[in-house]
Order: C-alpha cells, then structure tokens, then sequence
C-alpha cells in the first residue's frame, strides 16, 4: 500500500517477487507523473488494484497491466491520465469490474479499447470523466455486463457500431450526458437504461431494437410513454 508517498515514478517490475500480492493501493500522491512498464505484471494472485487521488500521474505505459489472470477489480480515479490504460494483456479468468473515473483529461476511447481484460464478463464504469467521444467498435471483443457512462457532460455521441464485436451491454447508463441519439445496433441485450437529466437525448431508436429491455430510467415523459405503450401491446 502506497498512500501520501513522494514517489515520481513507480518503475519497471516495482512488484517483482511479489507473487502472493492479492491487492495493490496507490493513493494520496501530489507528485506521482509516471507508471512504468511491467509495474502490475505477471502477479498470479493479484485481486484488486486500485490508483487515486494522483492528480498529477499524466502517463500509465501500455504495458504496465500485463498477465493477471485473478484480477477482478481495477480502479483509476481522480488522476490527470488522458488515455484509459491498456487493458488488453490483463487476460483475467474473472469477471472484472474496471472503474475508471473522475479523470478529467480523459476525453477519447478508441476501438478495441477493452479487448484481452477477461474472458468472463465485465463492468465498466466510465463516469465523470472528460470524455467527448468513443469511437465505433470500443467494446469489441468483450462480455459487456454494465456501461455506465454517466456525468460525462461533453459526450455528444454513440456511433452506430460502438457496440460490433461486443456482446452487451446488459446495462447502459447515459445520464446526464449531451448524447443525442443512441446507436442503431446493439441495444438488443440491454436489460435495464439510464438515461436521468438526459436533456439532449431528443429521440429513441425504433423500441423494437430494445428486445430485452425490462427496466428503463428516464426524463422526458414522452420517453417513459414510449416504453409504456410498447409494454401494453
């Protein structure tokens, strides 16, 4: 456990022999910029990670999360990180809840973003960050649980094929969010939809595309009768 350290850079293999960690704090550092390569790597029993309040950690290397096929947990929250980490050599055996939040930098997630985390499905928790935009294919080649994208003020959109190559997601939060339009393709396993003070959020896709939905949290009335005259019929 790292908490109100004054550590600049956490290096190369800093957990090597560390085969028996379970979990892994980092907290509290005013002058953490640097996350190395191979920092959480080849840990076999590492459960949890989590990274805060490191307002001034601005780069975490793409190979810094490699082989941890315990993984279930993985924060990041209140850092100046511009990039999601990459995820793809984690590789968990797990259903992995990643919950990446309150990075105000952050404000693109490209395509294959979540590929290679777990071959299990997984939560993601994408709120109050800065984000703008996600591009198509985002999520593919994941089991997507939970999206929960809330209180991201300037996302304007969901492209059509954010969701191709993805199974899910069974959860979507939208709330308080500028989205105008959801996508197309890729509602039909949505079970239950947030979309609370969604006030851009105009016009919904054909209720058809909702096959499964059981659950729907809106605004606009006219949204929430939506729904109600397709359940009456």
């Amino acid at each position: 456990r790292f908490v109100l350290t004054k550590v600049t850079v956490i290096p190369k293999a800093a957990f090597s022999g560390f085969e028996d960690v379970e979990n892994i704090e980092i907290s509290q550092n005013d002058v953490l910029k640097t996350i190395e390569a191979n920092v959480f790597s080849h840990l076999p029993k590492l459960r949890e990670i989590r990274i805060e309040k490191a307002n001034n950690l601005v780069y975490i290397d793409p190979d810094a999360f490699q082989s941890l096929p315990s993984l279930k947990y993985l924060l990041i929250s209140n850092t100046g990180i511009q990039l999601v980490p990459a995820v793809s050599k984690i590789q968990s055996f797990h259903s992995v809840l990643l919950d990446v939040q309150d990075n105000i930098n952050i404000r693109h997630i490209g395509k294959n973003s979540f590929a290679g985390l777990s071959s299990e499905s997984i939560t993601i928790r994408l709120n109050k960050n800065g984000i703008e935009e996600i591009q198509n294919h985002a999520f593919n080649g994941t089991h997507l649980n939970e999206l929960n994208l809330s209180d991201n003020q300037m996302l304007e959109k969901l492209p059509d094929q954010v969701f191709q190559g993805a199974s899910g997601p069974v959860i979507l939060d939208i709330s308080r969010t500028r989205i105008r339009f959801l996508p197309n393709n890729g509602l039909e396993n949505i079970k239950k939809f947030r979309a609370r003070f969604s006030y851009y959020l105009k016009k919904l896709p054909s209720l058809d595309k909702f096959a499964e939905l059981i659950e729907a949290n809106l605004t606009y009335p006219s949204h929430c009768c939506a729904f109600a005259n397709r359940k009456r019929k």
